[in-house]
């Protein structure tokens, strides 16, 4: 799942599919839409979908960018209030926790009930700084994943995920497991061996002699 701009919305062959849904939202975001014109004039429609064999349409929000950096405005339904975020679905290397830790670091600005210039301001700033740790975070984690792939590039890896989320090495009796999620590693390390579970096969594996 991924929001699209208008442009790249527009460009994909599933948007007659979903014509009359998407007319809706954008006529019930529309107030919101030309109160936030106001004050961010580039401010579009972005369009939260699946595309590929089986495409799925989510919604419509409104969205703009600031500073090179994709904001969305989200509605509080229990509060009828707004907040801001910026966009990080395209950083790999971090999850959703990474993320949340890095928003707790800074003040929050009081959710929007009426759009002025500076609390949209005060948004901004906020989410940038967020953005711009995250972001850092996400590039230390994309080395590490990097140097980790590079120290095993000549290893006999068994890839067990399609999406190279994992992967094990099994070399004279022992199993080396690593999972690789969202620039984060893991490891487990266990034993593989045939035959019985008996000393001379402790001793054969403790002298680095077993021989599978």
């Amino acid at each position: 799942m991924k929001t699209l701009s208008e442009k790249e919305f527009n460009g994909l062959n599933i948007k007659v599919m979903f014509t009359e849904k998407v007319e809706q939202a954008k006529k019930e975001l529309s107030p919101l839409m030309q109160e936030i014109r106001k004050y961010m004039p580039q401010a579009e429609y972005g369009y939260h979908v699946v595309s590929g064999e089986y495409p799925a349409f989510y919604g419509v929000r409104i969205e703009f960018t600031y500073n090179s950096i994709r904001f969305h405005v989200y509605k509080i339904n229990k509060e009828n209030k707004y907040k801001i975020a910026a966009d990080m679905e395209h950083f790999e290397y971090v999850n959703h926790y990474d993320i949340e830790r890095a928003g707790s670091q800074y003040e929050k600005p009081c959710n929007i009930g009426v759009f002025t210039a500076k609390k949209i301001n005060d948004w901004i700033n906020y989410c940038t700084q967020i953005y711009r740790q995250v972001e850092q975070e996400n590039a230390e984690n994309a080395r590490k994943v990097a140097d980790f792939l590079k120290s095993i590039e000549n290893e006999p890896v068994s890839w067990e995920r399609r999406n190279y989320a994992k992967g094990t090495i099994t070399r004279n009796g022992l199993r080396f497991t690593f999972y690789i999620e969202k620039g984060h590693l893991s490891f487990e390390l266990s034993l593989s061996y045939r035959g019985t579970a008996d000393y001379d096969t402790f001793r054969l594996l403790a002298d680095n002699r077993y021989i599978p």
